[in-house]
């Protein structure tokens, strides 16, 4: 893969949290890193258990460049939709590169 294919601009984020005027905690976004990615679509499948009713989860994995804050539990905002980072991991045989593996469930 060559620079140019790194074509989608998304933003990682993370959680910050902070203690509200009434004593409660809150948590947010915040934009940790703007990232050049390969995003890739990996399929989809339902999920749920009896209790609650399927919902689809779709997949999906990007390549980056590596960046140091990039760790499981993030957000990746690609094209305006969120994605939860699942796992980050090193690519193979392409140094200085990273692979994010992405989920994302919808109701």
């Amino acid at each position: 893969m060559s620079i140019a294919t790194l074509r989608t601009l998304a933003l990682l984020e993370g959680v910050s949290e902070a203690e509200t005027v009434f004593g409660g905690r809150t948590k947010s976004w915040v934009q940790i890193a703007a990232l050049w990615v390969d995003l890739r679509p990996l399929g989809h499948r339902e999920a749920g258990d009896g209790a609650m009713r399927p919902g689809l989860v779709e997949r999906a994995e990007a390549e980056a460049r590596t960046h140091a804050a990039a760790t499981r539990g993030q957000r990746l905002k690609a094209g305006g939709e969120p994605w939860r980072v699942v796992a980050v991991t090193p690519a193979r045989p392409k140094p200085g590169r990273m692979l994010l593996s992405l989920e994302r469930i919808w109701p």
